[in-house]
C-alpha cells in the first residue's frame, strides 16, 4: 500500500487540517528560512529533507494526536539540531528565533502527547461537550434528533477510551439531554465491566421511546450473550420506532448473534400484539442462514407466527430476487413451491412470489394443478389459468374438485375465484370472505356445490364487475414493519416465448373490442342460456391458509 492509499484518521474541519498542515510545514520553513538569510547550504540540505517528512506525514491528520504526535516531534527535534550545528558560532538574532520557535512547538507537542495518552486531554474535550450538553436551553422539536446535535458527536469523538462522561449524563431528568448522551455512545463496541449492563437497564426503565431508540443503537455493537439477548428483547416493545430500531441492531454480525437472539425472534414472531407489524428484518441486511431454515421450520407452527415468518421470508426472498446476485435462486424457489416438505402456505406465498416475478413457466403452473399438490396451491394455480384464460378446461375442473370437497372455507374461497373471474354471482358479499361458521358461508358453499355437480340453481347471474378474488395475507396492504416494496421495483415482463416462456398474463387477455369465439361450455358453466361477461385485466392474488 502507497502513502497516497492511506486516508486521514479522523474526520477533520478545515481549519483543524490547516492547522495539522502548518505543523507539519513549519520545520521545513524554518529551516528554508534560515538557509535563504544565511546562505548556508547544510541548512538548506535539511529544509529540502524535512519537506520529504512532509509527504510522508501528508495524509495522517490530525499530527497532534498520538501515534502519529510523537513521531513529529521526532521532526522537530532534528530541525532544532540543524539549526543550530552549522550556525553554533553566528551571532544573528534570527537564527536565535527560529531555533526558539522549533524549540517551543516541540515541546508542546510533546506535552500533547503526553496529555492525550493518559488520557487527561479527551476526557477536557469530553467534559468541556458535555458542559455543553447540559447547558443547552433550545433543543429540536423532535426528541429523535437530540441524538445527532453537534453537541453529541463532538462528545462521541471524544469518548473513545472513557464513556463516563456521556454515562454521568443519564441522571439528568431531561430526555433531550438523556437522548443526547446515548447518541454519543452509539455504535460503541469497547465497555467496561458493568457499563454497557447500565445502559440496558436505564433503556428498560425509561418510558421515552426515542430515549430507548437511542439506548438500542448505543448497545448495538455489544457482544456478551446476555447483552444481545438483552437487545433483543426490544423488538417486542410497544413503540414501532424502537422495534424497528432493535430489529437493525439485532442485524449487525447476525451470523454470530443468531444463536442468543433465536428465542427473542420467536417470541417476536409470535406476538398477536405485533401481528400487523407483517415482515421482519426488511431491509436490514440478508438473514444468516440459520436464520432461514429456522423461518422455514416456523412457517408450519400455529398461525401467528406461521404468518408472520412466511412474511419475512418472503421479503428475505424478493430482496435477493431483486438484488440478483444469485442466478440459481429462482430454481431453488421452484424447487422449494414444488417440495411435499414445504408448508402449503410457505408454497402459495413462493408461487405468488415466482409469478411477480416473471418466473413462474407454463410447466411449473401446470404442475401446480396436479391432485398429489395440496388445495390451496391448486387453487392458486387455478385461479391463475383462469385469469390468464376464462375458458380454460383445466382451470374449470380443478376448481370443480375443489369445490367437491367438504371444506366449507375452500368452498368460499371457490367462489370468490367463481365470482370475481368468471362473472358468477354465487352471493359474496362485498368486502371481506364471510367467515367458514356463518350461515352466508353455509349458502354460498351450497352454491358451489350445485355448480361443480353441474346442477342448474337460479342464484347465478351475471355480476356487474369482478369482486377481489384471493387476497394475500402476506402482504399488508398498508406500509408496515417490513413491507415489501411497491412492485414497480420488480423488472417487467419479459416477452413471450413460442413454447416454454414464462406466463404473461397481460399478453393473453382478449382485447376489450375482439368478439369472443363461441366454445362447448357444457362441462364449464351450468347455465348455457347465460351471457358470459368479458373478463377484465387484473392483477393476480394469492392467499395464504
Amino acid at each position: 500500500m502507497s502513502w497516497s492509499d492511506l486516508s486521514s484518521r479522523h474526520d477533520i474541519g478545515f481549519v483543524a487540517r490547516t492547522f495539522s498542515f502548518s505543523l507539519l510545514l513549519l520545520p521545513a520553513g524554518v529551516l528554508g528560512f534560515l538557509a535563504f538569510r544565511t546562505g548556508s547550504f547544510p541548512v538548506a540540505v535539511g529544509a529540502g529533507i524535512q519537506a520529504l517528512f512532509v509527504m510522508v506525514f501528508l495524509r495522517t491528520h490530525p499530527v497532534w494526536r498520538p501515534p502519529v504526535s510523537v513521531s513529529v516531534v521526532v521532526l522537530y527535534l532534528i530541525a532544532l539540531a540543524w539549526a543550530w550545528l552549522p550556525l553554533r558560532n553566528s551571532s544573528d538574532w534570527a537564527i536565535h528565533l527560529a531555533q526558539g520557535v522549533l524549540l517551543l512547538v516541540g515541546v508542546g507537542l510533546l506535552a500533547a502527547h503526553d496529555l492525550t495518552r493518559t488520557g487527561a486531554e479527551p476526557l477536557r474535550r469530553a467534559n468541556w461537550w458535555m458542559r455543553r450538553i447540559a447547558l443547552r436551553r433550545q433543543w429540536p422539536l423532535q426528541l429523535a434528533d437530540c441524538r445527532t446535535l453537534p453537541e453529541a458527536v463532538g462528545l462521541r469523538d471524544a469518548l473513545r477510551d472513557e464513556p463516563g462522561p456521556a454515562l454521568a449524563l443519564l441522571s439528568d431528568p431531561r430526555p433531550e439531554v438523556q437522548a443526547a448522551a446515548l447518541g454519543a455512545l452509539e455504535h460503541r463496541s469497547q465497555w467496561r465491566p458493568g457499563e454497557a449492563e447500565l445502559v440496558l437497564k436505564f433503556s428498560r426503565e425509561n418510558r421515552e421511546p426515542a430515549v430507548r431508540v437511542a439506548a438500542v443503537y448505543a448497545l448495538a455493537g455489544v457482544e456478551a450473550a446476555d447483552l444481545v439477548s438483552g437487545l433483543a428483547e426490544f423488538l417486542r416493545d410497544p413503540a414501532v420506532e424502537v422495534r424497528l430500531a432493535a430489529a437493525e441492531a439485532v442485524m449487525w454480525h447476525a451470523d454470530a448473534r443468531w444463536p442468543f437472539t433465536r428465542e427473542s425472534v420467536k417470541e417476536t414472531l409470535s406476538d398477536p400484539r405485533l401481528a400487523g407489524d407483517g415482515a421482519l428484518f426488511a431491509g436490514t441486511g440478508r438473514l444468516p442462514a440459520a436464520a432461514v431454515a429456522d423461518l422455514i421450520t416456523w412457517s408450519a407452527e400455529h398461525a401467528a407466527l406461521a404468518q408472520r415468518a412466511i412474511s419475512t421470508l418472503i421479503e428475505h426472498y424478493h430482496a435477493d430476487l431483486l438484488a440478483d446476485e444469485r442466478p440459481e435462486l429462482g430454481s431453488e424457489l421452484a424447487a422449494m413451491m414444488l417440495s411435499h416438505e414445504t408448508p402449503p402456505p410457505l408454497r402459495v406465498e413462493l408461487a405468488s412470489l415466482l409469478r411477480d416475478h416473471h418466473l413462474l413457466s407454463p410447466d411449473l403452473l401446470d404442475r401446480l394443478t396436479n391432485p398429489d399438490q395440496p388445495g390451496p396451491i391448486r387453487l392458486f394455480a387455478a385461479e391463475l389459468m383462469l385469469r390468464i384464460n376464462p375458458h380454460d378446461p383445466d382451470g374449470v375442473d380443478v376448481l370443480r374438485g375443489l369445490a367437491r370437497q367438504p371444506n366449507r372455507e375452500m368452498a368460499v374461497r371457490v367462489a370468490a375465484v367463481l365470482q370475481s373471474v368468471l362473472g358468477l354471482d354465487l352471493g359474496l358479499p362485498s368486502g371481506d370472505l364471510p367467515p367458514p361458521n356463518s350461515k352466508p358461508a353455509a349458502d354460498v358453499a351450497r352454491r358451489v356445490a350445485a355448480w361443480a355437480n353441474g346442477a342448474n340453481p337460479d342464484v347465478f347471474r351475471p355480476t356487474p364487475g369482478p369482486r377481489p378474488g384471493l387476497k394475500s395475507s402476506s402482504r399488508p396492504p398498508m406500509p408496515a414493519i417490513g413491507s415489501r416494496p411497491k412492485m414497480s421495483a420488480i423488472p417487467p415482463t419479459p416477452p413471450p416465448l413460442a413454447s416454454g416462456g414464462m406466463v404473461d398474463e397481460s399478453a393473453m387477455f382478449l382485447p376489450e373490442d375482439s368478439a369472443m369465439m363461441p366454445s362447448d361450455q357444457s362441462e364449464m358453466l351450468p347455465p348455457d342460456d347465460l351471457p358470459i361477461p368479458r373478463p377484465k385485466q387484473r392483477p393476480g392474488s394469492s392467499t395464504v391458509f
